[in-house]
């Protein structure tokens, strides 16, 4: 498979080159823009060509987020950026996403990248709903160059965001784009279809388990069966009679839904989604001349999720403006977003992948105010879409400005301030119920209700003075100074609790059973940052530059005595094909550049973490008294922040006339004063104190390869491809102990462990000297470890990305591939089969005649020496004994479910055509393109991963990656339609 990839690359790579070859013309007629006059907006809005770049940046264009018409700007990015990782951490219908720039830096704080929004910063989530039809285009900036400015907050490199502007020329423009996308799961788990519900062998039609009979019994198949709890009383006698131990029948039975032993559909579980529909339709006006512009968007964004009744609504309108008069130069923006959703329970999909092939999960639909479902642990689904709904409804407001004065032709100042305002109000109920004829064979559902209210306030400001001299003829001095301020404040109150006295009345005081205090997070968070910052760009002869920062921070999060650092850094960009003027038309361009520089992460200590503060007690207010106790988790007074050094070579290659262009990076980060969680003596009085300890080291390769194939007048064919590799090694944890929980469960979890990195551990079989499963003697049931074992790193080994975009006569299409090699995740849904009987191995036997020999195991015998094993069962003799196997032993042992990560998409297909212009001018038209679109239609996951999880999802944005759970919805897969007009 190796060969066979690395040949393939060859003959791709060598006839790209015939054919790029063979198309250097000079009727070539196509306009090019070489690299180094590209120009680009880098940190703190300062624009530089790309020559003059000393650190790694990769721009995507606005086109190329909306060719699927994608609603998320974070997703519409995967598979085009080399360096970066894009997980989804929450699947929902406002699912949330983290962006990993280079791996990571810190094990206790924050990996995510900056997101800076015009020059001013945001967050991941404003970007998320921000409409991709406002974005003019999104820079990655990779290395310490540019992220140097940003201070701590940009440790993990930026994402630098354009949105657009008006046009020059005196015109109104307006634009009006409109896409329709149908969704559904891109693929559910694979479930054995052979044996139906119950347990232990036994037809029990109130059980959650697929332990039951096998369709092909000759007592059951085929017939007529109830399942779940009766609808009613059947026989009147006041009570409704369910047989949870037995497959025996109750007087009320014949009032339970009736379906055939056998399997329900081609996939029960699939039935149970609808197909989910997305509406996305935004005008944009705008128009400019030499000296001003004024844009005018507004975009409606409707979702209607898989799941019924789960819905997205968001209106968001941007107002940009600017003018420029004599020497002054005003600019602003005011983005309003409005956005409600509203969800059920995800447990539901828990729900869905714990039923047997053969629930009819959708006749239950019919039923929906019957809050039990097809076994007595799980509701109805209907039911608890009606009933238990997770509500947000909120605001957000962005206003920017920004005045500039020119003093002279050298000198020029620049304040630039911006407020951000969220307000959030979510409330969640569960409306309850209690059926009293079942009594105490089923918990009744109390209800409740929780309500949390939200506000977000964040002001930054910059002033910076500009300086541009031309010290010689071939001397460029450029300087940029200026002062930052942000200030920071979010406050949150929640309420709320359990038993409605008015049914339905979602009010706080229409509770029993208010939340105690000790229960409730309610609170108000601030702080502020100042710094000074300068940099400093020299340009000798448009071939060498050279380019330093620095930046002195404060902050109120750290020590008084201990708040101030400098974070430095020096690049330079060196252009040989310009200084000696070879390489001809071959080898056009050739670029090569170093930085260097140092910053600090103080993610990882919480706002008010160095202060000796006090919690409720459990049981405050107790008779009427405060009560209040130290915290058993404490941080160092003298802590520091984490200081990253960051090391960055890479090479710009432009071949043909930039017909092939090349870019590659090698980098090096070292994290020192790691921040570090380490457990103490309990006879201190405390559990936990985080302190500076630990080394990281984050090595890794960013690679880019772009070829225009063809690019004639009528005919464009550009391919490009990508290398990611990022290697995190863990140098050092505390002086205690040589690993680190990061997150996971008591027999599989996340660890930063000395020596390995980020990696998975678990419990695994216990072998002998040559590698044989040891076995009980007696029952045949592996034996596993006491200890975790480690089963390698979360990270991929390499990513390859690959674009291509063809343009013949109007007609675009554009195709977005991935691949992921390697790394491991915890897949949380086949774990849960292991215990309902769900999984294909468990139906690979007759379960009737017990287990099965455990392959290539042994057991001790008298003497203490390992025999093979040949005769003693795994499960024993009976179908009691292979269902308490999956369900109490294989179940805790990590190994059967850590898997292979590696995974091949097919991210984005799009195809479109734009009408030519003589065709409607005539009706007033300046641009008509119509097209059809799929994301995720395409994907194929490693051998083992018979679809349990996406590798590229997780329960948590935080640093736990390569950890799924049974409760995130099932990747989307989309196939739509748009639309774009221009007036």
């Amino acid at each position: 498979m190796k060969k066979l990839t690395n040949s393939v690359l060859v003959v791709v790579l060598s006839s790209a080159f015939v054919m790029v070859s063979a198309q250097k013309t000079k009727q070539d007629s196509a306009k090019t823009k070489s690299i180094e006059e590209v120009v680009i907006t880098g940190a703190l809005g300062i624009k530089k060509s790309k020559d003059a770049q000393t650190s790694a940046q990769q721009v995507v264009k606005g086109d190329e987020l909306r060719q699927a018409s994608n609603p998320d700007p974070i997703l519409a990015m995967q598979g085009k950026v080399s360096g970066v990782q894009i997980r989804q951490t929450n699947s929902s219908v406002d699912g949330t996403n983290s962006i990993i720039i280079r791996g990571k830096r810190t094990i206790t704080g924050s990996n995510e990248a900056l997101v800076v929004i015009d020059n001013v910063i945001s967050t991941a989530t404003a970007l998320q709903q921000l409409p991709p039809d406002v974005i003019e285009s999104i820079n990655i900036i990779k290395g310490a160059q540019g992220s140097a400015l940003y201070g701590s907050q940009g440790v993990n490199g930026v994402v630098v965001v354009t949105t657009k502007r008006g046009a020059r020329g005196g015109r109104m423009n307006v634009t009006f784009n409109s896409s329709v996308d149908f969704e559904s799961p891109a693929y559910l788990p694979k479930r054995q279809t052979k044996y139906g519900q119950g347990w232990d062998g036994d037809r029990i039609s109130v059980e959650n388990g697929a332990w039951g009979p096998a369709f092909d019994d000759p007592k059951y198949a085929g017939k007529l069966l109830p399942y779940g709890i009766p609808l009613y009383d059947y026989n009147g006698d006041g009570k409704i009679t369910i047989n949870a131990n037995t497959g025996a029948d109750t007087p009320d039975s014949p009032a339970s839904i009736y379906s055939p032993f056998a399997p329900y559909g081609k996939d029960n579980a699939r039935d149970f989604f609808v197909n989910g529909t997305l509406y996305q339709n935004t005008i944009t006006a705008n128009v400019g001349g030499e000296n001003s512009y004024l844009l005018m968007s507004l975009n409606n964004t409707q979702r209607g999720f898989v799941v019924d009744k789960d819905k997205l609504e968001r209106t968001t309108a941007l107002f940009k403006a600017g003018i420029k008069f004599d020497k002054w130069s005003f600019d602003g923006s005011v983005n309003i977003q409005k956005s409600y959703t509203s969800q059920t329970t995800p447990d539901i999909y828990y729900w869905l992948l714990q039923s047997s092939s053969d629930i009819p999960i959708t006749r239950w639909k019919e039923h929906r105010d019957f809050a039990y479902g097809w076994n007595k642990y799980y509701g109805n689904p209907y039911w608890y879409i009606d009933n238990v709904r997770n509500n947000n409804s909120s605001y957000f407001i962005n206003a920017t400005g920004s005045v500039g004065y020119k003093i002279n032709k050298n000198i020029d100042l620049l304040y630039r301030g911006s407020l951000q305002l969220t307000s959030s109000e979510y409330k969640a109920y569960n409306n309850g119920y209690s059926n009293v004829l079942l009594g105490s064979q089923i918990k009744a559902i109390t209800s409740s209700y929780n309500q949390y209210n939200s506000q977000l306030a964040r002001y930054y400001g910059d002033f910076i003075a500009n300086f541009n001299y031309d010290l010689t003829d071939d001397l460029n001095l450029r300087v940029n100074a200026g002062h930052n301020y942000q200030e920071y404040k979010y406050s949150i109150t929640t309420a709320g609790g359990t038993g409605m006295i008015i049914p339905q009345f979602y009010q706080v005081w229409n509770l029993a059973n208010p939340t105690i205090p000790y229960n409730l997070n309610n609170g108000t968070t601030r702080y502020n940052v100042h710094a000074l910052f300068a940099n400093l760009d020299l340009a000798y002869k448009d071939y060498l530059f050279l380019n330093a920062t620095a930046r002195n921070e404060w902050s109120s999060i750290l020590p008084k005595n201990n708040n101030s650092y400098f974070f430095p850094s020096v690049g330079v960009s060196f252009i040989p094909t310009k200084a000696f003027d070879f390489g001809g038309n071959v080898l056009n361009y050739m670029k090569i550049f170093g930085n260097y520089g140092t910053t600090t992460s103080s993610s990882a200590i919480g706002t008010y973490a160095i202060q000796n503060l006090s919690d409720l007690g459990y049981g405050f207010p107790y008779k009427g008294d405060l009560s209040f106790v130290v915290r058993t988790s404490q941080t160092d007074p003298n802590i520091r922040p984490e200081k990253v050094k960051k090391a960055e070579i890479g090479i710009a290659l432009g071949f043909l006339k930039d017909r092939i262009t090349f870019g590659g990076s090698l980098y090096q980060d070292d994290t020192n004063d790691l921040i570090t969680n380490a457990s103490t003596s309990r006879t201190s009085g405390l559990t936990l104190r985080t302190m500076n300890i630990g080394l990281l080291r984050n090595r890794g390769i960013d690679a880019d390869l772009n070829i225009k194939i063809f690019n004639s007048k009528d005919f464009k064919w550009d391919i490009g491809m990508s290398l990611t590799t990022f290697d995190t090694n863990v140098l050092k944890v505390t002086d205690d102990t040589d690993e680190v929980f990061l997150g996971g469960y008591t027999f599989a979890g996340v660890y930063a462990k000395k020596g390995e990195g980020i990696i998975l551990k678990g419990t695994g079989y216990q072998r002998d000297p040559q590698g044989r499963i040891i076995v009980n003697a007696n029952t045949g049931d592996p034996l596993y470890t006491s200890t975790l074992e480690s089963y390698g790193k979360v990270d991929p080994k390499y990513k390859l990305g690959f674009t291509t975009g063809l343009n013949y006569k109007g007609f675009q299409l554009s195709a977005v591939l991935e691949y992921s090699k390697g790394g491991k995740f915890f897949a949380g849904a086949k774990n849960g089969f292991a215990f309902s009987g769900e999984l294909l191995e468990s139906a690979d036997f007759d379960r009737t005649k017990g287990g099965f020999v455990m392959p290539n195991s042994v057991y001790k015998d008298a003497s203490g020496n390992y025999v093979p094993n040949t005769t003693v069962k795994t499960g024993g003799d009976n179908y009691s004994g292979v269902s308490s196997y999956y369900s109490n032993v294989y179940t805790n042992i990590a190994d059967n479910f850590i898997i292979d990560a590696t995974v091949f998409r097919i991210r984005e297909i799009a195809l479109s055509y734009s009408f030519p212009a003589e065709v409607i001018k005539p009706i007033g038209l300046t641009g008509f393109t119509i097209g059809i679109h799929a994301r995720n239609p395409f994907t194929k996951l490693a051998k083992g991963n018979d679809n349990y999880n996406d590798p590229d999802t997780s329960f948590t944005n935080g640093n736990a990656q390569g950890l799924s759970t049974s409760s995130q919805y099932p990747v989307l897969k989309s196939y739509g339609v748009s639309l774009n007009l221009n007036f």
